[in-house]
């Protein structure tokens, strides 16, 4: 029998609009849990092999200065080894200077230094060598005594005050290699938030913060010149000024009260960056002006120059002798030389602001990071869950054996007011380990949890992410007042269960932020799932994951 064409088209339209209306909207938060326990409970299936073995642990503290990197990770990028002809300094450069293009400045003089082939005194020819390490993380090389160049030049000097009070005897070549100045980039329909009469004012931003009229974000103080920088801003304004008042209770509680109006302390100004523009959370950002000139799309904003000049001094370490810091001086004259030099890369463009504040006791730094990593999360406690890959590839090497050390280690870093659990993945997912306080059972258990892990299988990353949602949601229910996050820690690409795009609309929504770190690889859909809600993307070697871990939750928990 034939049907009428009208009819079989009806038909057909009926069919598409059932099917579509089939797959819920996705437009706000509660919709996104409903969409993630749905595709839980109906595709994803996880099974709950709870570890019940505890494992002994270690009761001392342990800090970020004891998980550091592995140097190699840094290398040399411009310049020569010591030899019978060459008398070789090694700098350590912030990444401003020693990157790619116009974040290229000391690489060019550098080269152009060395080919100059110029002689010192004990005959040798002087040659500067540039390692590209961040300012925090060059000095903790140094703080902990695992490495020290011949010369340091951090985006500012509050990095050569702290090492100066860690007994570090820090010579001054240079004050000033590229001039540069630190801001907020602030919305231009949000500057009168911050500003009286186009001027920085700082009571003005910690009231507005505070209240939550404000969103401000910044960058990690243990890492950031711009994100310390920032912090002892922020105190010295609630201090009035009395840096011996910096670190007193009163302040240390205006601090806290201030924390809660900050969304989030980013990794990087890029991860902040992204932040801004793909969902409009945040008001203004720090930034250095160097990167701010050099960025693109953000004409929406405008640029506020605060805190102390960003001037890249050049330090000579205690490990520089004598034709050493000849080489050093010859350098810093050299650059001095070439200042027309500066504006190619994007320095030397705001000449007249001078810096707001000057740090007479550099040990108050250190306490500063102190009471930041204390009060920064604004009195809330964090409820967290590792979503770990056990797939095949992590069987590779030592990649399983050096994740395990990385959670062990980074477990000692979490505080027992938190609450931690722990879900694996390979094609599979398993709950091991339910959310939990972090007191003492739980971290035992969450340590025996890891000793435990082993791999073989697929990769259905985004099946464990939506796993670890479903269960920070559940636990949130009777602890609204936690701060949410996963952390995921992955060696591949997802090659089984959902992708991306399935998962992108509920996890955006659910407001988790995911930080993932990648090993040995990049990843773009980790990147990408990373970007959904202010998450951090991270890329490590799987031997120095302890630090890269170690320092997320040192910035979040």
């Amino acid at each position: 029998m034939n049907r009428h064409p009208i009819i079989l088209l009806i038909g057909l339209m009926t069919l598409v609009i059932s099917v579509s209306g089939c797959k819920p909207k996705i437009d706000s938060r509660e919709s996104a849990n409903e969409a993630i326990v749905k595709m839980v409970s109906d595709t994803v299936k996880p099974t709950t092999r709870e570890n019940q073995s505890r494992a002994n642990i270690s009761l001392s503290d342990t800090n970020l200065l004891s998980l550091l990197p592995d140097l190699n990770e840094y290398p040399i990028v411009v310049g020569a080894r010591d030899s019978s002809r060459v008398e070789s300094v090694e700098i350590f450069t912030s990444s401003e200077k020693a990157g790619k293009e116009r974040d290229g400045f000391y690489l060019a003089l550098a080269d152009a230094f060395n080919q100059q082939r110029y002689e010192v005194s004990n005959g040798k020819q002087a040659v500067v060598s540039i390692r590209k390490i961040a300012s925090g993380l060059g000095a903790s090389f140094m703080l902990a005594g695992a490495y020290t160049p011949d010369a340091f030049s951090p985006s500012n000097s509050l990095w050569g005050d702290m090492l100066a009070s860690a007994g570090i005897d820090m010579k001054t070549v240079a004050e000033v290699t590229a001039p540069n100045t630190a801001g907020i980039v602030v919305k231009k329909d949000r500057i009168d938030k911050i500003t009286t009469n186009g001027v920085l004012d700082i009571p003005k931003l910690l009231t507005n913060v505070t209240n939550g009229d404000f969103a401000m974000g910044y960058t990690n103080p243990y890492q950031s010149s711009t994100g310390l920088n920032f912090l002892v801003t922020i105190l010295g304004a609630f201090a009035e000024g009395d840096e011996t008042q910096m670190l007193s209770p009163d302040v240390a509680s205006a601090f806290e009260a201030f924390q809660t109006g900050v969304p989030f302390v980013a990794q990087t100004t890029l991860q902040m960056r992204d932040a801004a523009q793909n969902s409009g959370v945040l008001d203004a950002m720090v930034m250095e002006h160097q990167t701010w000139v050099n960025v693109r799309g953000m004409s929406d904003y405008t640029f506020i120059p605060f805190g102390i000049r960003h001037d890249s001094p050049l330090y000579a370490t205690p490990e520089a002798d004598a034709n050493e810091l000849e080489v050093l001086n010859l350098f810093a004259e050299f650059i001095e030389q070439h200042q027309d030099e500066v504006e190619r890369f994007g320095f030397g463009q705001q000449g007249d602001y001078q810096s707001a504040y000057a740090i007479q006791d550099g040990s108050v730094l250190a306490q500063a990071q102190k009471l930041w990593k204390l009060r920064k999360t604004g009195g809330r406690s964090v409820a967290a869950i590792f979503v770990a890959d056990v797939s095949g590839s992590m069987d590779d090497g030592a990649r399983l054996v050096n994740l395990k050390k990385a959670l062990v280690e980074s477990a000692d870093l979490i505080s027992s007011s938190n609450s931690i659990g722990l879900v694996t993945f390979n094609e599979y997912v398993n709950v091991d380990l339910p959310v939990r306080e972090f007191d003492v059972q739980q971290k035992s258990l969450f340590v025996g949890a890891v000793q435990r892990l082993s791999a073989g299988g697929r990769t259905a990353t985004n099946d464990g992410v939506l796993v670890a949602a479903k269960l920070l949601n559940e636990y949130s229910q009777n602890h609204p007042d936690h701060k949410l996050i996963i952390f995921v820690l992955s060696d591949g690409e997802r090659n089984r269960g959902y992708d991306l795009p399935s998962v992108e609309k509920a996890l955006e929504w659910s407001g988790i932020p995911v930080h993932s770190i990648a090993y040995d690889i990049q990843s773009e859909e980790l990147r990408a799932l990373s970007r959904l809600a202010e998450g951090a993307y991270i890329e490590s070697s799987s031997t120095s994951a302890s630090y890269r871990i170690g320092n997320l939750l040192n910035s979040e928990m």
